[in-house]
């Protein structure tokens, strides 16, 4: 069982990456400035939890309603590990192969934001000055970068994973 239980999750992440990927691209087609803005974000993590939430409960439904809480964590976590991995090389293909340029001009527009949200919350020049200064020598879509997403939304996904397999488990 544990494995139709993985096989499940992981065709659930392909179909939650593939549709975060289209996402992306489509956010991508129609204005890149819009990956700076907050609701759009919400664009990704709605489906992602959605979606994961969803692996959890056919994993029940295979495991005929009696699911772990481990195997609950493994349906959630491996959904959303191979979305985001998927989204995450799409990045990579977009911002670093196809258009770099691209990713250059929502660093900049991040780092905009980011300098407006300072002053907005007055902030000291200087620790105004550090953090730009800081934000032009880190890019936003290195890969490094790119690759500390991934791990971050991993985490944060790690902690709402728990929570979910805890509240889904049944013994």
């Amino acid at each position: 069982m544990e494995t139709n239980l993985k096989k499940n999750s992981i065709e659930l992440g392909v179909k939650l990456g593939t549709l975060l990927f289209i996402v992306t691209t489509v956010i991508y087609i129609t204005d890149i400035k819009l990956f700076t803005n907050f609701s759009v974000m919400l664009a990704f993590m709605i489906p992602a939890l959605a979606v994961s939430i969803y692996s959890v409960f056919d994993a029940r439904k295979i495991q005929n309603q009696i699911i772990s809480f481990k195997e609950a964590f493994i349906a959630y976590f491996l959904c959303i590990a191979v979305g985001y991995l998927i989204v995450t090389i799409g990045n990579i293909v977009i911002f670093k192969l196809i258009d770099p340029a691209a990713a250059d001009i929502i660093h900049e527009e991040i780092m905009i934001a980011s300098k407006e949200m300072l002053e907005g919350f007055g902030t000291p020049s200087e620790i105004i000055n550090e953090t730009m200064n800081e934000m032009q020598n880190n890019h936003s879509f290195s890969y490094k970068a790119i690759i500390q997403n991934y791990a971050n939304a991993l985490l944060r996904n790690a902690i709402f994973g728990l929570m979910i397999a805890a509240v889904l488990k049944k013994s």
